[in-house]
């Protein structure tokens, strides 16, 4: 990595993305972007109560462009496969090269009213737990949901629907935003 990270918290952060980016990389090009299991992590409440696995998506923090590509591979064609093919071509291209240009964040659409994001919302904060290979990540998160216009729900919205044309347009757009110098890796990471 070009820069070095500056304290605990920073050397996980760095970690965990590239290593983000790596196994979604994988997906796209070798799994037919199927999603493995380090890109749906298990939901621990606050309580201490366990969700069930969720889906992630990660996003480039200046991603307008991207953004603007998922949403014209959706809108121009209604052929569910023809999606699907464009949205793995472009995500299985250099998109996830470059780990830092992504937000630190992670991102999961939810059904309307869920309860399990209504829950989420309520406590404000809970548990990721990362796990594939030989490598784990347990992420301490704050979670907020995102007005349907944010940059980052638009590019969660408009990637989700590429690979899921039943979509509802009332969907819960959530943010886990990680306190990286709370969260942990396994094995863990030098520097943390």
């Amino acid at each position: 990595m070009a820069d070095v990270a500056t304290n605990t918290g920073d050397a996980l952060r760095d970690r965990f993305m590239a290593w983000q980016c790596l196994i979604r990389q994988h997906a796209m090009r070798r799994d037919g972007g199927k999603p493995s299991d380090g890109m749906e992590p298990l939901v621990i409440t606050d309580g201490g109560e366990e969700l069930g696995h969720i889906r992630t998506v990660i996003a480039e923090r200046d991603g307008e462009a991207t953004t603007a590509q998922f949403r014209h591979t959706v809108q121009r064609t209604n052929d569910p496969r023809e999606r699907f093919d464009k949205g793995i071509q472009y995500l299985s291209s250099a998109y996830f090269q470059k780990s830092r240009n992504f937000e630190p964040r992670l991102f999961a659409l939810f059904a309307p009213a869920s309860p399990g994001a209504t829950t989420l919302l309520a406590d404000g904060s809970c548990t990721l737990v990362f796990q594939q290979f030989n490598q784990s990540y347990r992420l301490a998160c704050k979670v907020e949901r995102l007005d349907e216009e944010d940059a980052f729900a638009q590019a969660l919205f408009w990637h989700s629907a590429m690979f899921n044309q039943a979509l509802p347009p009332d969907s819960m757009h959530l943010a886990f935003d990680p306190v990286w110098d709370e969260s942990t890796a396994f094995p863990p990471v030098e520097g943390s």
